[in-house]
């Protein structure tokens, strides 16, 4: 659907939508690494309580009332921000949400502040590293299994 990026309604998590969130960054998880260990993310267990809390913020990309994208912004110091939780459901990839999606978590974090963002992912998922560095975030350490990114906020379009 190629008008499904002007009709995208990016929103803040609610109760509603959150096992349909979580199954949808599962669902994720299970495809890039062939297998999922539920102990590994614990933080999904509870979304509203782990992503809404303080400045925390957990977005949700609704196309009518189907969750289609996910993002998560945390602090991870005074001055930086995390992105976490990055997903978007299979069949609506390579549509251009990813970018609305980060768009808006940077944009929450000019509001909250913060001067950098940082991410990881692991080395192998060419895709995903391939579409951080297109959106302008440089990797500021690897080791053996994830790259480490950071963007200055300065860099950012208002």
């Amino acid at each position: 659907m190629k008008d499904l990026r002007q009709s995208l309604h990016i929103t803040p998590i609610t109760a509603q939508y959150e096992e349909v969130a979580r199954q949808l960054i599962l669902d994720g998880l299970e495809e890039r690494f062939g297998f999922l260990d539920h102990s590994f993310n614990p933080d999904l267990k509870d979304i509203m309580r782990n992503y809404t809390q303080g400045d925390a913020v957990f977005l949700i990309g609704l196309a009518g009332n189907e969750v289609v994208c996910t993002g998560a912004l945390t602090r991870e110091s005074g001055t930086a921000g995390r992105i976490q939780r990055m997903s978007v459901k299979k069949s609506h990839r390579r549509e251009g949400l990813a970018e609305l999606m980060l768009q808006q978590l940077e944009k929450k974090a000019r509001q909250a502040g913060y001067r950098s963002l940082k991410l990881e992912t692991n080395n192998e998922w060419h895709s995903a590293v391939s579409f951080y560095t297109k959106m302008g975030y440089q990797v500021d350490w690897k080791d053996e299994e994830r790259s480490h990114f950071v963007k200055r906020l300065d860099q950012l379009r208002v």
